[in-house]
């Protein structure tokens, strides 16, 4: 509780001050003005298309399956959710899915999908951006190591969103999302305020360092019991 009061403090401090001292800086700061339920909409419609031109085969007849369910469950109460799907069974998109129309159902800000390997970090934000074509650039921040400066994906906007992850949904990896929840640096919790009220997608989360799991889940249950946040669990 203290750490998410010293979250809003720091923050505020930032945006203040640089509104002060470099009121240009302050104007590029984008703002989180694109709803959630248009980010919805766009990937119903990729999906449908999707659905529309695949053959029936028995893989993707289970995709359809996994889909359906994430989509059932976002009814839910926000909560604690464990996906477990097949390699190759569209989890990605599916638990996308899930973590939007939960959002919009309950009246979430943002969603988090954090990924342990900053290999296929890349290949999922490509995936999200394919999903929302031209609003994917400007709705879908990366976070992480891979993003070299100069690259169409790191722009100026892009780097004064990932200090505060003021985004829609951001694709970062663990060690970023659980470093704003322990580490005793004040960057690192600028951040931590935005988790609240969010769906927060731990990818593979059966990689998570074995001990450091009580302290991890603790954390984790404490975002759901007092901070209005789901987390999915995927594997």
């Amino acid at each position: 509780f203290t750490r998410m009061l010293f979250s809003c403090l720091v923050d505020a401090d930032y945006l203040a001050t640089e509104a002060f001292m470099d009121a240009g800086k302050s104007v590029d700061r984008p703002t989180n003005d694109v709803s959630l339920q248009s980010i919805l909409d766009l990937l119903d419609s990729y999906l449908g298309n999707l659905s529309a031109n695949s053959e029936p085969t028995d893989v993707n007849k289970r995709r359809s399956e996994v889909l359906a369910a994430c989509r059932e469950a976002s009814e839910l109460s926000p909560g604690l959710f464990s996906l477990t799907v097949p390699t190759g069974g569209g989890k990605t998109l599916a638990s996308l899915a899930f973590a939007l129309r939960h959002a919009v159902t309950h009246g979430l800000s943002r969603v988090i999908y954090a990924i342990p390997f900053t290999s296929i970090i890349d290949q999922t934000a490509g995936v999200f951006r394919e999903v929302l074509g031209e609003l994917g650039e400007g709705v879908v921040l990366e976070h992480h190591t891979n993003v070299d400066p100069g690259t169409e994906h790191e722009t100026l906007r892009s780097r004064l969103a990932a200090e505060n992850w003021d985004a829609p949904l951001v694709v970062t990896t663990n060690v970023q999302f659980f470093e704003s929840l322990f580490a005793a640096r004040t960057s690192r919790c600028r951040k931590l305020h935005n988790l609240v009220g969010s769906v927060i997608i731990l990818d593979e989360a059966q990689t998570l360092p074995v001990e450091l799991l009580k302290p991890c889940l603790a954390v984790l249950r404490e975002l759901v019991t007092d901070y209005r946040c789901s987390i999915v669990l995927c594997t």
